[in-house]
Parts: C-alpha cells; sequence; structure tokens
C-alpha cells in the first residue's frame, strides 16, 4: 500500500546538501502495522513529514528517492494536488492533540473541514457525528459542539483519530500519538488504531521511541537511527533476536517486571548531527562490539534471515557477534 525507496531529506543548499533522512526504504503492507522506532532526533518524524508532502518550507526537502501510494509516485506534488489527483488518501495523526486542533472552533466545524475537502458537502456533518462514534467518543452529539479545552486528552486524541480517517485513507501515519497520554488511555488508544486497522483495512506507519509500544501494536519494526533504517524485521524477531547492536542497546534499555530490580544500562555516547557523518558505520562510535573496519567500510542492509533486514557487518546472532 505505501512504498517508500531510498528516500533522502536534506537541508541545506543544493551544492553542499545536509542529509538528515539518508536511503531509508520500508513498505507497509493493506491491514499491517509498521513500528518506526529509535531515540529522538533520528529521523523519524522527519520521514514522516517528507511522506505527507509537509515538510516545512523553506526548510528541508526531499533530495532523492520515491514515496509510492499504492503504486503511483507522489513525492513531488503537494497535499493539494494529491487530493486534486485522487491519492489524497493518505492522512496523519499528529504527536500533541492540542496544539494541532484550533482552539477557537468547536470539535464538529474541525471535522467537518476535513470532510468537505474528501467528500460530498452535504453529508458532512452527518458525516463527522459517524466518525465520532467510529473512535467511539462519548456522547458524540455533545462533543460535537465541544471546544478543545473542554475535552480530556484522551478525547482529543480520539478527535484528531477521526479528523484523520475523513478521508477514508488507505494509509495512517501515527506519530508518537500517545506520547502525552496516561498508560490507561494509551491502552485504548492503541487498541483503537489496531481494531481499526482491521476494520478499515488500513495500512499503519506508528512511529514511537517506546519499544513496549511497538511490541504492544504493531506486526513489523523498522528500527531507525542517524536517519537510517538499521534493522527491520517482524515484531517477534526483533524482540527475540535483535541482530543489530543498536537494536539489542534499546531492548536492555527497557524496565521488566521479571528482571527485579536492576540498574538498567544505557548506550553511551550521543547520535551524531546531520552533517557530521562521513565513513563507515553510523553506529560503530558508539557500539561497544565495533571494529577497526567499521569506521571506514561502506554498509549496504543484508538479509539475515527472511525478512530479517540489518544494517551491520558483524550482525548480533543469538546475543554474540556472528
Amino acid at each position: 500500500m505505501l512504498t517508500v525507496r531510498d528516500l533522502t531529506v536534506s537541508s541545506g543548499s543544493a551544492t553542499e546538501p545536509v542529509d538528515i533522512v539518508a536511503g531509508v526504504s520500508f513498505g507497509v503492507a493493506k491491514g499491517e502495522i509498521l513500528g518506526l522506532v529509535g531515540e529522538s532526533g533520528c529521523g523519524k518524524s522527519m520521514t514522516s513529514l517528507a511522506i505527507m508532502g509537509l515538510l516545512p518550507q523553506p526548510g528541508p526537502r526531499v533530495r532523492a528517492g520515491r514515496v509510492e501510494l499504492d503504486g503511483r509516485d507522489v513525492t513531488q506534488l503537494q497535499p493539494w494536488q494529491r487530493v486534486e489527483a485522487g491519492h489524497g488518501r493518505m492522512a496523519m495523526i499528529f504527536q500533541e492533540p492540542m496544539t494541532s486542533l484550533n482552539p477557537v472552533r468547536r470539535i464538529g466545524d474541525q471535522i467537518v473541514e476535513a470532510v468537505r475537502v474528501h467528500d460530498d458537502v452535504s453529508a458532512a456533518a452527518a458525516r463527522a457525528r459517524e466518525l465520532l462514534e467510529l473512535v467511539r467518543m462519548p456522547d458524540p452529539e455533545m462533543q460535537l459542539a465541544a471546544y478543545p479545552h473542554q475535552l480530556s486528552g484522551g478525547q482529543r486524541q480520539r478527535v484528531m483519530i477521526a479528523i484523520a480517517l475523513a478521508c477514508r485513507p488507505q494509509v495512517l501515519i501515527a506519530d508518537e500519538p500517545t506520547t502525552a497520554l496516561d498508560v490507561t488511555i494509551q491502552v485504548q488508544i492503541l487498541g483503537l488504531l489496531r481494531e481499526l486497522c482491521g476494520r478499515l483495512e488500513m495500512a499503519i506507519l506508528f512511529i514511537t521511541h517506546d519499544m513496549g509500544v511497538i511490541a504492544q501494536l504493531a506486526d513489523r519494526v523498522a528500527v531507525m537511527y542517524a536517519g537510517r533504517i538499521v534493522e527491520t524485521a517482524a515484531v517477534d524477531a526483533v524482540f527475540g533476536s535483535p541482530r543489530h547492536h543498536y537494536t539489542r542497546g534499546l531492548m536492555d534499555c527497557m524496565p521488566s517486571r521479571n528482571a527485579g530490580a536492576r540498574r538498567l544500562p544505557t548506550v553511551s555516547g550521543q547520535p551524531p548531527a546531520p552533517g557530521t557523518i562521513r565513513a563507515g558505520c553510523v553506529f560503530a562510535p558508539r557500539c561497544g562490539a565495533a571494529r577497526e573496519q567499521c569506521h571506514v567500510m561502506t554498509l549496504s542492509r543484508v538479509e539475515v534471515s527472511r525478512g530479517h533486514e540489518v544494517l551491520c557487518a558483524f550482525p548480533l546472532n543469538g546475543g554474540e557477534p556472528a
């Protein structure tokens, strides 16, 4: 449904570009949830904005690669051009609903506005109510007349999901939609997304830094570091036997109720800033298993097992370097 091929997002001049996202490739099928996970600043949100055509202007730009929606490249189209061309069936849920919703407009008006862009204007009001019912908003009629500040965080997030569903998307991008919510509401939102994915047969790209959320929600995982995908596999494969040293580090940082009281390990150092990466493996300066050649050799993604790809010359194998 959604295929990203060698996507590169750069800032700076055309002659001296600084790559923020470098050669990212992945795909999401109908009815599948792909989790895109990594540290803050690794390029997850920039990737999602590039896919949606929402990169801030002037600013970063798509320098290379393709974004194919149902087989058609939409990289060079603006959002309004995608809608006019019939490629508008892609939507996004942003991180913080309070800053995404207009504080001086009623909830119903904001949903109706989204419906009118893609659907029959005469049915917009009825469609808005249907969308709130779809996301299980209590008392939809009352909430249509409410303002964002009158709703709880979970209710505002449901409104954002309803607005995203207004165009009947084939692809839904969720950029850390549960970050500002408490654990109870987070579980409800994740369950709602899983249910909608199956019922509406959408492809969902779920962006987060929380490996626990990925384990709970996603079918497959793409691990991102310094603007690159370093490991891609099914959820069970990543959690059962991670092959990249960075993924292993993320897993070790997760608290576990079965492990008892312990000091959590950390991945030492900081991710490299865009423009400072020269040669070799981008994770080598922070990798405890790095070898001399890791700092100079050119890497390409390799398939270590069926459907399990890793960007590493010396991947882990059962916890030990191969």
